[in-house]
């Protein structure tokens, strides 16, 4: 992929249990990464989860995600290296308890499950919250599509 290319959108990279759409009369559709992944299922697709065909009004959806790439981070093993021992304790239960867990913690600290821009952006008001904002260093960034909830 070259930079100025959008990452491929694969039916393999659609979670399983997300709602799809398929209303070809949403104008919308074209930006909406519910429609890109419905016309990506296989032909003998015989179930899924998709959202109502009326759930737009007044030109928005509630349920539209966009199908533009995000960056995701990967790893952040050198983000505690300008912080000070007094607040590194503290800090670390906070991002923890942030990122659902120890197990998760390691996961997402070793790059091994990637940041969403929401995860980042917390991370970022944690450091900022201490006084390390220009501390925040991620290991790497893949560019990839988000699927938020339904």
């Amino acid at each position: 992929m070259t930079n100025n290319m959008k990452p491929e959108l694969k039916w393999a990279d659609v979670p399983s249990k997300w709602h799809l759409c398929f209303n070809r009369e949403c104008p919308l559709r074209e930006t909406c990464l519910r429609w890109q992944a419905g016309q990506l299922s296989p032909s003998d697709l015989t179930f899924t989860r998709c959202i109502t065909p009326n759930a737009l009004i007044d030109g928005t959806c509630r349920h539209f995600a966009s199908a533009q790439p995000v960056s995701f981070a990967l790893g952040f093993t050198t983000i505690y290296s300008k912080v000070l021992k007094k607040d590194f304790t503290v800090m670390r239960k906070q991002m923890t308890n942030m990122l659902s867990g120890k197990r998760y913690y390691y996961e997402y600290m070793r790059g091994e499950r990637p940041l969403k821009p929401y995860q980042q952006e917390m991370i970022r008001r944690l450091f900022e919250h201490y006084g390390y904002a220009d501390c925040v260093h991620f290991d790497k960034f893949e560019e990839g599509y988000y699927f938020p909830p339904a």
